[in-house]
């Protein structure tokens, strides 16, 4: 016999306004929103809904509640989840309190606080079967000697008696629990939650408020489960510190030339005692394309499950016998790489591959244990994929799987038969299982030890994918092949950023509910605490470069509300395509840029227009032939500023040609050409293309995605919000609970020169500089102007500003930082060496991560002393 479940939730709506159900069941959508239920309107306070089930085995109910106005959709702060044993009540009932999911509580309930902060064992509530009521509160920040307790106006919860109060157990999902039988208690019962000391073993206090009010009586059959929110007692708002570092930079005797995930306790330590409860990394995914030095950088994964095995302790996997060539160098040559200044990439990588090889040679025999084999059961969806393409990869040469003979285009069933028929495919394939279940150990093992120190490890989740990636191979439909994502030209490069990875098919994501990035996000939770989502502005919009482009200027908008030519028409604007859209070449401006040879780039790249510009030849008209051609580099740039010299963006497809205007429009020697009347047009356009136009397309973008990507995970969430930041990403990310990053040298209003930051968010990151900066000491030197004004006006001293940012001046500056409302202070452990005097002679430019405006940066920093040697003196 079926059984019926009904959900109530109190939220006051108006007209216009819809409620939805989300959960993991087919009646509520299947974590899919387009499918998610719609509930019925009971009365102003209350909406309902009923769905039926078939007696079965015990499973995990999550569900979550969606508000619709329009094309709007507003989620809950949470998932709720609940054990449900279907068939014990033939009548279940929920009594939910909606949670707005900007409340800081969500914060503090998530991973770094659940599982290391505030960490507790969880324990079964007593008699759940038999209860009639379930009564169910969240508590963050609440110690651990306290729990919840439940007093009220019935015999059975204690008519109010603090000396003898009932205590609420701590569950797996979070919630603090009691299962009551109320049976023959008449309605209304009014009920309050508190605090009880279970160390002194009395009654704190009551929460704050009114009574809380129970009008479901008890029926037999029947069980109400009540989620009632948070308890209404305000914590002070919990701030912590941590420290930025990749795993590569860290140094130690037993690394191979780099840091390893093994590294990761004994920095831990160290984190501890200068009183920090966090350590921020980049991606560790694995990277390996081309088997050069140009896999460090790690925003470009082949798989964004798979590790990279630059970061496996070699000593931790196994030993060659001491007579095998590779063992016999091996002490020589760590010792070698271990002294460089910098992470030798290829040379480590090199000896870590061929030591792995020969490891598995000997040892791969002896994997087949039940831990392993539940740990290949439970990642074979990403791993026997990940492994064939490594293979195929290796077999062909090149990770462009468009080039493979064979296997170009991803056939699940043809990759297991390989993986079996295929014996060089079939060891392999082993071979990478082997390589990635050591990783996964020794990062498991590393985060275990991290939060043994009371310290959370965060992650950072890369928002793209390379071009040629296990990810694309398996599933193109994901993305758009034919085009890359960057950024628009900021204080970084003028030229723009172009990143190379394909940009996402939003559309054909979401129609499984974005399952890719939750298995993704699911799979990070292993290992992480809290994330930071690169480049959160691509969830609202990215910056679309077509592929026969070098530079991010020649990108638009995506999705973005295009240009017509009956808008510009409408506008004034006298719109002809080829003097648009082309680049704009006459005799002055090529005497300008090639003087003397002027006459041969026209007569050898380009033919003449009949109004007297010049068109680039089909061989030389985009970027990408240009970098393909012979010609000279210096040729080679100016004729990519050329190509880039347009007034906007063609964008031809669905049978329409759309404009998008190009950034920073008015700076090209095209605008300047125009009349006064077409130049002001053009500005207002302009000006409402990028700051006006976009905002709620944008805006419903972000809400369609980011809501998912948050209910996938209990990991605290961080957006790297930075760049040309739409009006509309501030509130979104603050209703959604998602921290911001905020930067005192790159404020987010227009007009200041610095952040004010006392002022800063409290659900936000606050740093003096990224991975993608300079460090303090660099930033110090860089403007000699900026540095005198932050001295002044920020700092408020008198007198010059200091030649160097010295230890006490760097002090200085963390100290500030750490008397900041925000809720997490994160500093790169560069800045934090500065503060120490040994380090302040090093010079800063050898100390820095990454320079955006390079292409092909080599990431390759490590700290200057070993990890043992920073430890303090006891």
């Amino acid at each position: 016999m079926n059984y019926s479940v009904r959900f109530y939730i109190r939220y006051h709506t108006h007209y216009g306004q819809d409620l939805y159900l989300l959960g993991n069941l087919p009646a509520l959508g299947n974590d899919v929103p387009q499918h998610a239920r719609l509930m019925q309107w009971g009365n102003e306070e209350w909406w309902y809904t009923d769905i039926r089930l078939a007696p079965g085995k015990p499973f995990t109910l999550r569900y979550q509640y969606l508000l619709r106005e329009g094309e709007e959709v507003i989620y809950e702060g949470a998932v709720r989840e609940f054990v449900f044993i279907p068939g014990e009540h033939p009548d279940i009932v929920f009594l939910d309190t909606w949670n707005d999911a900007h409340r800081p509580e969500n914060a503090w309930l998530t991973a770094p606080f659940s599982r290391v902060f505030y960490k507790r064992s969880p324990a079964a509530i007593t008699a759940p079967l038999t209860a009639t009521h379930i009564f169910r509160v969240q508590a963050p920040l609440l110690d651990s000697s306290k729990t919840v307790c439940l007093l009220g106006s019935s015999l059975s919860t204690g008519n109010w008696d603090t000396s003898n109060p009932l205590l609420l157990q701590y569950d797996e999902q979070g919630w603090f629990s009691i299962a009551l039988n109320l049976s023959g208690e008449a309605a209304p019962m009014y009920y309050k939650y508190g605090i009880y000391d279970q160390d002194r073993q009395q009654f704190v206090q009551y929460e704050t408020g009114s009574n809380r009010e129970l009008h479901t009586t008890a029926t037999t059959g029947r069980q109400v489960i009540l989620h009632d929110g948070f308890l209404r007692i305000a914590p002070a708002p919990w701030k912590g510190a941590g420290v930025a570092v990749p795993v590569f930079s860290l140094r130690s005797p037993e690394g191979f030339g780099t840091g390893e995930f093994a590294d990761l306790p004994a920095f831990a330590q160290w984190a501890q005692q200068k009183g920090l409860q966090l350590i921020q990394l980049l991606p560790v995914n694995d990277t390996i394309q081309t088997g050069t030095w140009k896999d460090s950088y790690p925003y470009a994964a082949i798989s964004s499950f798979a590790l990279h095995p630059q970061y496996i302790r070699l000593q931790y996997v196994g030993s060659l016998p001491a007579s095998h060539p590779l063992q016999r160098q091996f002490d020589r040559l760590r010792q070698w790489l271990n002294e460089k200044e910098t992470v030798d990439y290829e040379e480590v990588m090199s000896f870590k591959l061929a030591y792995l090889r020969a490891l598995f040679k000997a040892e791969g025999h002896r994997l087949q244990t039940p831990e392993y084999r539940q740990w290949l059961a439970a990642n074979e969806h990403w791993l026997l994929p990940y492994a064939v393409y490594c293979f195929l990869r290796d077999r062909y040469g090149t990770g462009d799987f468009a080039q493979w003979p064979g296997y170009n285009v991803y056939d699940a069933t043809a990759v297991k038969q390989l993986a079996v028929a295929d014996e060089d495919a079939a060891a392999a394939v082993q071979y990478h299982f082997f390589v990635q279940y050591h990783l996964h150990r020794q990062l498991a093992a590393a985060s275990a030890a991290v939060h043994d120190c009371n310290v959370v490890l965060k992650g950072d989740i890369a928002i793209g994918v390379a071009r040629h990636s296990a990810d694309t191979w398996m599933n193109p439909g994901h993305y758009y092949l034919d085009m890359q994502a960057g950024a628009p030209p900021d204080s970084f490069t003028s030229e723009g950023q172009n990143w190379g990875f394909p940009t996402y098919n939003w559309k054909h994501m979401r129609e499984n509910g974005l399952e890719w990035w939750q298995q993704r996000l699911r799979h990070l939770s292993v290992y992480f605490d809290a994330f930071r989502i690169d480049h959160i502005l691509g969830f609202f919009r990215i910056w679309q470069i077509p592929r026969d482009a070098i530079q991010g200027i020649l990108g638009y908008f995506h999705p973005a509300v295009p240009v017509t030519p009956e808008e510009m028409s409408r506008r004034g604007i006298q719109f002809e395509e080829s003097r648009y859209c082309l680049p704009y070449i006459t005799d002055a401006i090529l005497e300008e840029l090639f003087g003397n040879y002027a006459g041969m780039m026209k007569e050898q790249l380009m033919h003449p227009l009949p109004d007297g510009r010049y068109q680039l030849l089909p061989a030389y008209s985009m970027q990408q032939k240009v970098a393909a051609s012979a010609l000279p580099e210096t040729i080679k740039t100016i004729l990519y500023n050329l190509i880039a010299d347009v007034l906007f963006i063609k964008v031809s497809g669905d049978s329409k040609t759309l404009y998008h205007p190009r950034y920073d429009m008015a700076a090209t020697r095209s605008f300047a050409a125009l009349d006064a009347g077409s130049r002001e047009a053009l500005q207002a356009l302009y000006h409402d293309y990028f700051y006006l136009r976009q905002e709620s397309c944008w805006r419903r973008e972000a809400l369609d995605k980011l809501p998912l990507i948050k209910r996938a995970t209990r990991m605290l969430i961080c957006g790297e919000d930075l760049g040309m930041v739409p009006a509309c990403v501030p509130g979104v990310m603050q209703a959604q609970g998602i921290l911001s990053l905020e930067i005192e040298r790159m404020p987010k209003s227009g007009n200041a020169l610095f952040a004010d930051i006392s002022k800063a968010p409290y659900l936000s990151v606050l740093t003096p500089s990224t991975h993608d900066m300079s460090t303090l000491r660099g930033w110090w030197k860089e403007n000699t102007s900026i540095s005198r004004k932050y001295y002044q006006q920020q700092l408020q001293h008198t007198g010059p500003a200091p030649a160097t940012a010295t230890p006490e001046l760097i002090r200085e500056i963390i100290s500030r930082h750490m008397a900041s409302p925000a809720m997490w202070r994160i500093f790169q452990v560069q800045d934090l060496l500065a503060a120490e005097a040994p380090e302040s002679t090093r010079n800063p430019d050898t100390e820095r991560i990454n320079i955006p405006a390079v292409a092909s940066h080599y990431w390759c920093y490590r700290i200057p002393r070993n990890l043992p040697e920073m430890m303090p003196v006891r």
